[in-house]
């Protein structure tokens, strides 16, 4: 039976090729705007997620903090936040005068006035300004620790702006999805009132109104499916295009992603098909 609503499915394709062209036409530029958000939050989310691995939390110690003190204060870390490594006041001038750049500057300083300190990578579970700023007050109390610094500003916004593009996808997304099933809609509809007589015949033949649907519900995801692979084509060559020409670390989406977003649009075909026969076909079997 399956086959028998396949073979009418592509039967039907043949005959509106016209209509069938337009829509998947029309689909295809609908899914590739919304697989270019994709791409971009893909991106976007690629670079967060470097610059919030590079995200860490600075401990500055006393300068009476003995090197037992320090290692246990280090292990101490290392349980609760993070893996710290130790910057001793050498190494810290040394970056300073590196990022300064110009000796004429540093004649002035007769010693060095920068503490010692640790650096803590935090896990991942704290990479966010609530869970920083409560491990830097915890950490501010330790006996052996001056001050905590993490750039709490930075990582507010840093966090801000992940959410910010999450909306937007998501209301990009749901934009997408509107126009899609509304091109489907029109699409299914328009087919099956192309075909009035035949369904008509059947109907009154006794045929079902889920039998009679099949073949739509089929061609409609066909349409999809087809629209979802060119779409997914032309974001694939465009991002070749730019990565090789301009900006090598603009990358494509995983193919778990890319897997989603066919799913995903098969499932709004299935819906909006549904919905048009829902409606369409009572009429014209009346």
């Amino acid at each position: 039976m399956f086959f028998f609503h396949l073979r009418e499915a592509l039967r039907s394709f043949r005959h509106h090729r016209g209509l069938a062209t337009t829509a998947i036409v029309a689909l295809t530029a609908v899914l590739t705007l919304a697989g270019l958000f994709l791409v971009l939050d893909y991106n976007a989310q690629v670079a967060l997620q470097f610059i919030g691995d590079r995200r860490e939390m600075v401990v500055y110690l006393k300068d009476d903090v003995t090197e037992i003190q320090r290692n246990a204060l280090i292990q101490r870390l290392a349980q609760l936040y993070g893996t710290a490594t130790y910057v001793s006041k050498d190494d810290a001038w040394h970056e300073f005068t590196l990022q300064v750049g110009d000796p004429q500057l540093l004649e002035a300083v007769d010693q060095n006035p920068l503490p010692s300190s640790l650096r803590v990578h935090l896990r991942a579970e704290l990479l966010n300004a609530p869970a920083m700023a409560a491990a830097a007050k915890q950490v501010q109390q330790f006996p052996e620790v001056e001050d905590v610094r993490y750039g709490a500003e930075w990582v507010r916004r840093l966090d801000d702006l992940n959410s910010g593009l999450r909306r937007g996808a998501l209301t990009a997304g749901a934009a997408v999805g509107l126009l899609a099933i509304l091109i489907i809609y029109n699409t299914i509809r328009l087919t099956v009132l192309a075909r009035r007589h035949p369904i008509e015949i059947m109907s009154r033949l006794g045929a079902t109104d889920a039998f009679v649907a099949r073949p739509f519900v089929i061609e409609a995801l066909i349409e999809a499916l087809i629209a979802a692979a060119l779409a997914l084509g032309i974001l694939f060559g465009a991002q070749e295009a730019v990565a090789s020409q301009w900006l090598t670390s603009v990358v494509f989406i995983p193919w778990t992603w890319a897997v989603a977003f066919a799913g995903a649009t098969l499932a709004l075909a299935w819906l909006a098909a549904t919905l048009a026969l829902s409606r369409v076909l009572r009429a014209v079997g009346a």
